[in-house]
Formats: structure tokens, sequence, C-alpha cells
């Protein structure tokens, strides 16, 4: 028999090296169970007594190593999703493209919980794992192991396993020494890993910036390579993580990084355009500061506000436009029609946020002409408080008199009994 032949077999259907961990005492980096969320370790108590393996896995590891204290934890297993869902009372399967359940506790808690994913190429069927034109993942439920899973992670320090019974932290890819350089790496080729899901671009910017992390040279070098199949990512998709990037902190960051890694002209192309105006590129850098003051006084953040101001000035440009062949409020209505459309395309938000955005717009002029008929309305309406808001900035860019807004908060706190002699003293235009 041909040697070289028999060679080729016995490497053929030779076993690949099993993956092995680095298993650490998660104690000795003072990572305890009540490190984290009760829910998420009670997920994971069910799973194990019912026989599965399970564990807490992912960011929210690496967040309680940099004390960053982290509310929510993934929990990851070896149970299959309608597994997963016999075991609690209150579970739901979702998603199509990578198949979760949502394990609830109360009407709004929930613990997100995935089954082991392996390499997609080895799926059996396209229901399990596909690609789409250029080589996007569509479609990831194909199962695996716990050493399948990791490989299958995105970065080094994203790919920590903690069992909260036995303390054990394991590290399938040498996360820790990344961890503690400071490097964020993909794991395994970035070209191919930023290929088959491009949002991992934005979850390098973004994390790298939220820990302070540099990117390691390979990822970073990637980058420029693959960013605009951020185009051809659903808008549902790009919406979720426009909200991870600019409305969970270090937003005026991550906005520069945006636009030096041509990055925001992918996400919001009018914006860039639209910087070139001195005040509009003040205006933004306003709202990025206050976007980031909120988060962190714990204040409540309406992702629709944002992009109220991103697309700003791509209105006024448009409704000028059309108001050459049209009346005013035709552009106008026209003009808001287009802006939204346009950016929904890319990053499609839900009705009832174009609804807040279209609202805050129409407030703003309602604001601005003061008619005595309309004033008690525009106080009593839902969006008040937003649109003003965004009046103020405009004011604070030299949009609008400060004295306007003044006006109007002074009619805000005062009793109502006093409102009405406020307005017939209203300073004529």
């Amino acid at each position: 028999m041909n040697l070289k032949k028999n060679n080729f077999i016995a490497k053929l259907f030779k076993k690949k090296p099993k993956l092995e961990p680095v298993i650490y005492d998660a104690r000795a980096s003072d990572l305890w169970p009540s490190n984290f969320h009760s829910h998420a370790l009670k997920v994971i108590e069910i799973l194990q007594k019912k026989g599965y393996q399970a564990y807490i896995v992912g960011g929210g590891i690496r967040d309680q190593l940099m004390n960053l204290h982290p509310k929510d934890f993934d929990v990851v297993t070896n149970a299959l999703p309608e597994q997963i869902k016999k075991c609690f009372d209150r579970a739901i399967i979702i998603g199509k493209r990578f198949r979760l359940v949502h394990v609830y506790f109360g009407k709004r808690d929930f613990v997100e919980v995935a089954t082991f994913r392996k390499d997609h190429a080895l799926a059996k069927h396209k229901s399990e794992g596909a690609l789409r034109q250029g080589g996007i993942i569509s479609r990831d439920n194909v199962y695996g192991s716990i050493e399948d899973d990791a490989l299958r992670r995105d970065f080094t320090v994203n790919a920590f396993y903690y069992n909260p019974t036995t303390h054990e932290l394991m590290d399938f890819s040498r996360g820790i020494e990344d961890f503690q350089k400071r490097v964020l790496k993909l794991i395994g080729d970035p070209d191919a890993r930023l290929k088959e899901d491009p949002v991992r671009i934005l979850r390098a910017l973004r994390i790298s910036n939220k820990l302070g992390f540099t990117i390691d040279e390979a990822t970073f070098k990637a980058i420029p390579r693959h960013r605009n199949l951020l185009a051809s990512i659903a808008g549902g998709r790009l919406f979720d993580e426009y909200q991870k990037v600019l409305l969970h902190g270090q937003a005026e960051k991550n906005f520069d990084t945006l636009q030096k890694m041509e990055i925001l002209a992918i996400l919001f192309p009018t914006v860039v355009c639209s910087l070139e105006e001195p005040y509009f590129a003040e205006m933004v850098r306003l709202a990025l500061r206050n976007t980031d003051e909120r988060y962190y006084a714990k204040k409540t953040i309406n992702p629709a506000f944002l992009i109220g101001v991103f697309l700003w000035q791509e209105l006024q440009v448009l409704k000028k436009k059309l108001s050459e062949k049209m009346s005013y409020k035709k552009a106008y209505h026209e003009a808001v029609k287009q802006t939204l459309w346009a950016q929904n395309k890319i990053t499609s938000m839900p009705r009832y946020m174009t609804e807040m955005i279209e609202e805050v717009w129409a407030l703003q002029r309602q604001m601005e002409l003061r008619r005595p008929k309309n004033i008690m309305g525009i106080l009593n309406h839902a969006r008040y408080r937003a649109a003003y808001d965004f009046l103020l900035l405009r004011s604070e860019v030299g949009q609008v008199k400060p004295s306007l807004c003044e006006w109007w908060e002074k009619l805000y706190v005062m009793a109502e009994a006093d409102r009405l002699g406020f307005i017939e003293k209203m300073p004529q235009k």
C-alpha cells in the first residue's frame, strides 16, 4: 500500500487535540457568587441540578474583573433551547438567526441563556447555520461543546466561563494574559471573524474605549478592510448597536472614534456632511456630552433624542430645498418624511421612536411662534420636556434666543392659576 496515501488517511481521521482551558480559582481574583445577579445564579443552579453544564460567560465576567459591577450576566449551557425551556416555569425561545431562551423573573427581569455553539460551517442543514452573500452569518444555530463555544466567542477577554458552584474560572483563549496586558484581541483570524459578523467592529471600538484597552494590531488593521460590510447588516441590529455605542457612557469618545475610523458615515451618512456647519458640530458635541452626563447620573435616556439631533441639520437643508417648489407646510412634512426614511433604512427604529422625533421637531416651531391659542396645548404635550431640552440645546448654539427658553421654563414651573396672566403679558414680537 502507498505509504503517502496511508499518511493522508491517518491525518484525515486523526482527532483534533482537545482544547484545554486554563482553570483559575475565581476567588483569587475576588470573584464570588455574591458578585453576580441572583437570577443568573438561580438559572445555573436549576440547570446543573437537571444534569446540564451551565456557566456565566462573557463580558459580565470581564467587567467584574475590572470592578465595573455590571448588572446583566449571560448564561451558557449544553442544554438545547427546548430543554432549557422545560426547566423553567416562565421561559420563551426567541430569535431565528441566533436562538436563545429568556428565563423570566417577574414581569420584565429575565436572564438570557444560550446553548453552546460551534463553527457554522459544520451545519448539517441551512436551518441550523447559513451564510449570506459576502460571507456574513445569517443563521448560527449549530450546537457543540464548551470547547467549540469558546472558539466561537468574539474576543479573548470575553471567553471566560465562570462556575459559581465550583468557583472555577475557565479560560480557553488565554484571555487572562490579554486582560492583564489590556489588549482587545479577536479569537482566530481577524479578517474571517469580522467578515462573518461585521458588528464585531463596533463592539471592538466600544469595548476598547470603555475599558481603556488597546485593540490588537492585527484586529485594528482588519477593521478598514471590512467596515463597509456594516451597510449590509439588518437595521434592527445596527439600531441595537447604536444604543450600546452611544447611550451607555463614552458617547463623545465613541462618536469621535467612529468618525476617525470612517464608520460614522456608514451609520449616519448625513451627519458627516452636516458637521461642516459650525453650529451643528457644537450642537452634536453638547448632545453627546449631555447623554454621557445623564447616563452617569442614572437618568433616563431616550434613544430617539440623539438621532433627532443628528438629523436636525439635514432636515433644515432638505426643508429649504423643497420649499422652493411647495408651501412651507408641505415642504416641512416632506422633509421630515424623507429624512427619517433615509436613516431608517440603515438603523431602523420602532415606529413610536420616529413619532417621538417628529413630535419634538414639530414642537420647535410652535415653541418659537408662541401663538397664545396653542401655548397650553404645547405645555401639556407628552413630548414637552424632550422638546424643551431640544430647544435649550439650540439656544446654547445660537439658533434661538436664551430668553425664549427662560420664558417656557418660567411658564412650566409656575402655578396653573398664574399661567393665563403670564401668557397675556408675553412680549410682542
